[in-house]
C-alpha cells in the first residue's frame, strides 16, 4: 500500500490587519424652508452610523452617515426654541496593509468633535473631526494531518490542539418601535426638538444553534409643550426587547460577538382616546450583527518516522487569532459643574447629555489602565430673558484599573464604553451635580502561530544502511531528549524502550540517565 494521511478540516478566520485614522468630514447644513432663520446655536451634536464597508488592495473603503441635531434660537424670536435634525453621507478609504478584495472588512467610526459656523441664517456649516477603525479578516477552510497510513512500520507522535474554528455571521433587523405615552403631569406635545435613542443593559446567551439577545431601547425627548408657557419638557421611555439570531453549530463551547446599532429612528406624536397629542409613535430600527467561533480540539500529527521508510514531511506556519479575557467594569462619577461668569443662571435643569471618550490604554503586568473622560452638555432655561435656553459644555476626566489574570504589557484590547446612568441635581443657580455610572466592556486579543505538519512523503532507505544499527545501544539521556526523540534517532519505538527498560511511556528522562536502546530492525 501507498502512503495515505487521514485529515480533519476546520474553517478558521484571522485577521489580516487593522488600522485607524483620523478625517474631516465638512457638510454646509441648509434651514427647511419651514424653519425661522437661526440666530444663535444652543446646541449642535451628532451621531455616526457606519453602512457598508468593503476591502480592495490594501485599503478599505467606508461608508457612512452623520446625523445632526440642532437646538437653535431663531432671529427675531428670542423667547422659542427651534431644531433641525438632518443627515449627511460620507465615503473615506482607511490604508490596512494586506487587504484584498473579497475579504471581509468591519468600520468602526466615532465622532471626536464638531464645530459649526453659521454662513447666514439659513446656512451652517459643520467641520466634524471623525476616527475611522477598520478591520479585515479572511476565512480558509485549513487541513490537518490526524493520521498516516499505508505504510508499515510507520511512527507518528500526535498533540492536542486547541482551535477557534469560524462557525459564521448573521444579521437581524428589526423594528422596535412601540406607542410611547406621555406621563401623567406633562402637557401634551406641541413640538418635538430632539430625542436621543441608545441601547443599553445589552446581554446576550448562546443556546443550541442560536443566540438569545437581549436589551433596552433608552429614549430621551425634549418637546416644547402645548401649553399657555409653551414650557420646554423632557420625557424618558424604555423599550426592551428580545431576538434569536440562527447561527447553525452553535453549543456550549462556542464564543459569539454582538454588535448592537440603530439604523433610523422616527418620532412623529399621535392624539390619545382624548384627542390631545398624548402619544408618541416611535420606529426604531435595529441591527443585530453576530459572529461565533466554536472551540475544538483536534488531534493533530506533530512528528513521524519510519521504521523501514524515509518519512518526509512539510511544516507549515498559521496565524491564529483567540480572545484571552472579557472583562466587565463600571466607573461612577460624581462631580459639581460650576457654570462660569459668562454664562446665564440656571432657573431649571432640562436635560444632561452625557458621552465617554477613551483617551487612552495601557496593559501592564495583570491589569489594563484606562483614561479618559465623559463629555457632558447640560441643557438648561437660564434666568435671562433674552438668554431664555442655554448649553453649558464641560468634561469629567476620568482614570479606571481592570485586573486581568495573565495580560502582560502590550496586549491588544477592544474597549466599548456606554453610559448606563446619568442623573443630576440642580444645587443652586450656578451648580450642577452630575451622577454617572459607565459600563466598560474590554476584550483581550492575543494572536499565536501554530506550527503543523502539512504534507507527508514516504521514499525508500537501502536496506544496508538499516543493518548499520547495533542491536543493543547504552544511551545516556542528554538535555532535552525524551522518549520519542531517542526512539526516532535510533530507528526503534519507544514501546520497545519502555519495555526493556521496564519504564512509562509518560515517564520523564533526566539527563544522564542511562536508557538501553534495542534495535528494532532485523
Amino acid at each position: 500500500m501507498s502512503l495515505e494521511t487521514v485529515k480533519e478540516s476546520a474553517k478558521i478566520s484571522y485577521v489580516i490587519g487593522e488600522d485607524s485614522t483620523q478625517t474631516i468630514v465638512e457638510h454646509d447644513i441648509i434651514v427647511p424652508d419651514v424653519n425661522p432663520d437661526v440666530a444663535r446655536i444652543l446646541l449642535l451634536d451628532g451621531e455616526v452610523s457606519v453602512g457598508d464597508s468593503e476591502a480592495s488592495q490594501d485599503r478599505v473603503y467606508v461608508d457612512g452617515s452623520l446625523r445632526y441635531k440642532i437646538l437653535y434660537i431663531p432671529d427675531g424670536d428670542e423667547q422659542s426654541v427651534k431644531s433641525i435634525n438632518t443627515s449627511s453621507d460620507f465615503s473615506y478609504s482607511v490604508d490596512v496593509a494586506n487587504a484584498r478584495s473579497g475579504m471581509k472588512a468591519k468600520a468602526r467610526c466615532e465622532i471626536e468633535h464638531i464645530d459649526y459656523k453659521i454662513l447666514n441664517g439659513r446656512k451652517i456649516n459643520v467641520k466634524t473631526i471623525l476616527k475611522i477603525s477598520a478591520k479585515v479578516m479572511d476565512e480558509v477552510d485549513q487541513e490537518f494531518i490526524s493520521d498516516i497510513r499505508g505504510v508499515e512500520g510507520v511512527q507518528v507522535l500526535k498533540d492536542k490542539l486547541d482551535i477557534y474554528c469560524y462557525l459564521g455571521e448573521n444579521n437581524v433587523v428589526f423594528n422596535a418601535g412601540e406607542d410611547l405615552e406621555i406621563p401623567v403631569g406633562k402637557p401634551p406635545i406641541k413640538e418635538i426638538l430632539r430625542n436621543d435613542v441608545k441601547i443599553v443593559g445589552k446581554d446576550s446567551r448562546i443556546d443550541d444553534d442560536k443566540i438569545i439577545v437581549k436589551g433596552d431601547i433608552n429614549i430621551l425627548t425634549l418637546y416644547i409643550g402645548d401649553d399657555e408657557e409653551r414650557s420646554i419638557q423632557f420625557m424618558e421611555h424604555e423599550i426592551p426587547f428580545a431576538q434569536f439570531i440562527d447561527l447553525p453549530g452553535m453549543g456550549e463551547r462556542s464564543e459569539c460577538e454582538v454588535d448592537y446599532s440603530i439604523k433610523n429612528i422616527s418620532f412623529i406624536p399621535a392624539e390619545d382616546s382624548d384627542g390631545e397629542l398624548r402619544v408618541l409613535k416611535s420606529e426604531i430600527v435595529v441591527s443585530l450583527d453576530a459572529r461565533a467561533t466554536d472551540k475544538r480540539t483536534l488531534e493533530v500529527i506533530s512528528d513521524a518516522y519510519g521504521l523501514r521508510s524515509r518519512i518526509d514531511y512539510d511544516r507549515q506556519l498559521l496565524r491564529i487569532n483567540k480572545v484571552v479575557s472579557r472583562e466587565k467594569s463600571q466607573v461612577s462619577l460624581k462631580e459639581v459643574v460650576t457654570i462660569d461668569g459668562t454664562s446665564p443662571d440656571i432657573s431649571e435643569v432640562f436635560n444632561v447629555l452625557c458621552k465617554p471618550n477613551l483617551f487612552e490604554y495601557n496593559c501592564k503586568n495583570g491589569y489594563v489602565d484606562l483614561q479618559g473622560a465623559v463629555k457632558s452638555s447640560i441643557l438648561y432655561v437660564a434666568n435671562n430673558t433674552e438668554q431664555p435656553v442655554f448649553s453649558y459644555n464641560s468634561e469629567l476626566p476620568f482614570n479606571h484599573r481592570i485586573e486581568v489574570n495573565g495580560i502582560k504589557p502590550g496586549a491588544k484590547c477592544d474597549v466599548d464604553m456606554e453610559v448606563e446612568h446619568c442623573n443630576y441635581s440642580m444645587l443652586s443657580s450656578n451648580e450642577v451635580e452630575i451622577r454617572i455610572v459607565i459600563n466598560i466592556n474590554v476584550k483581550i486579543l492575543d494572536s499565536m502561530d501554530i506550527s503543523f505538519i502539512s504534507d507527508v512523503n514516504e521514499s525508500p532507505v537501502e536496506e544496508r544502511s538499516l543493518k548499520n544499527y547495533p542491536s543493543i545501544t547504552i544511551y545516556f539521556a542528554q538535555p532535552g531528549d525524551n522518549l520519542w526523540k531517542i526512539a526516532k534517532k535510533y530507528c526503534t519505538t519507544v514501546e520497545d524502550i519502555c519495555k526493556i527498560n521496564e519504564i512509562s511511556q509518560d515517564d520523564s528522562v533526566e539527563v544522564g540517565q542511562q536508557i538501553i536502546v534495542p534495535r528494532k530492525i532485523s
